[in-house]
């Protein structure tokens, strides 16, 4: 029997600045797309995305920000942590490919004991 998967979607944040009409146009870009389940605001500018990542990437999300007339911090740990969530995102899509085994089905070698 093939076990059940879920799929948790992935909760990101960052911090954004613009204009306040940008930014509400921002939103409802965000809210509109299907594989972002939600998209807020807080008052210290940071955005809280939660996705779907088996459709969309934390790169395109960035390149939806920018279209939209907002920018984001880019700094040197930003960059880094926004680089940590798209390799994040791949890892987990490509876990989903994977079929899982069993541990009785695993060979045992006899140097490893």
């Amino acid at each position: 029997m093939k076990p059940i998967v879920v799929v948790e979607p992935h909760h990101r944040r960052c911090y954004i600045d613009g204009s306040v009409m940008s930014i509400e146009s921002l939103l409802t870009t965000l809210n509109t797309n299907q594989y972002i389940i939600s998209a807020t605001i807080n008052a210290t500018h940071k955005l809280r995305l939660i996705y779907d990542f088996r459709y969309i990437e934390f790169e395109q999300i960035l390149a939806i920000i920018v279209a939209a007339g907002v920018n984001y911090k880019n700094g040197f740990f930003q960059r880094l942590k926004y680089q940590l969530y798209s390799d994040a995102d791949l890892q987990a899509r490509d876990n989903l490919n994977i079929t899982p085994f069993c541990c009785d089905k695993v060979a045992i070698r006899r140097e490893n004991l």
